[in-house]
């Protein structure tokens, strides 16, 4: 009995076609880890604009807390004297000292700035939507600073006593 005889054409390799399906699928896996890649990287940066938001509100809080401490109780002036009226802060009077510190923010600006006898606002604190004082019943003092970054608000407030008489 004759064994049965195969015949190959000596062809070797893939057909275009093949070629284009794996091409394809290359293209689409490559694509999905590059989406990947890209959505990662823009979480990461969104993840930390808002916590350096964050940390600069604590911070900021935090500074003009620590200075408003040491006014003199009956120097903390709440309304502006300023002529101008798109500003809001307070300012307060050094103890043994001449000197006024003042925490403002023009409502046409997003910062906070302190300021030493009406001179030279050095910036706080940015990205703020309202900064607010308020003072209450007991003679503590209540500032608010709300803060805006890429459409998340976020407040942030604290109390404070005056130390000095």
């Amino acid at each position: 009995m004759k064994s049965p005889r195969i015949y190959q054409n000596n062809r070797k390799g893939f057909t275009l076609i093949e070629l284009l399906i794996v091409l394809l699928l290359f293209s689409f896996v490559i694509a999905l880890i590059y989406n990947m890649y890209n959505m990662g990287v823009f979480v990461w940066k969104s993840t930390e604009r808002r916590l350096w938001t964050v940390q600069e509100a604590r911070m900021s809080l935090e500074r003009i807390i620590r200075e408003s401490r040491g006014a003199r109780a009956e120097s903390i002036n709440t309304t502006i004297e300023s002529p101008d009226p798109d500003r809001e802060g307070f300012k307060f009077q050094k103890p043994n000292s001449t000197e006024f510190i003042g925490f403002y923010r023009d409502k046409n600006d997003d910062k906070v700035r302190r300021y030493v006898d009406d001179k030279a606002g050095n910036i706080i604190a940015t990205n703020v939507a309202s900064f607010s004082v308020t003072k209450k019943d007991n003679g503590s003092y209540e500032i608010k600073i709300e803060f805006n970054q890429d459409r998340d608000s976020y407040t942030v407030s604290g109390v404070f006593t005056p130390r000095n008489k």
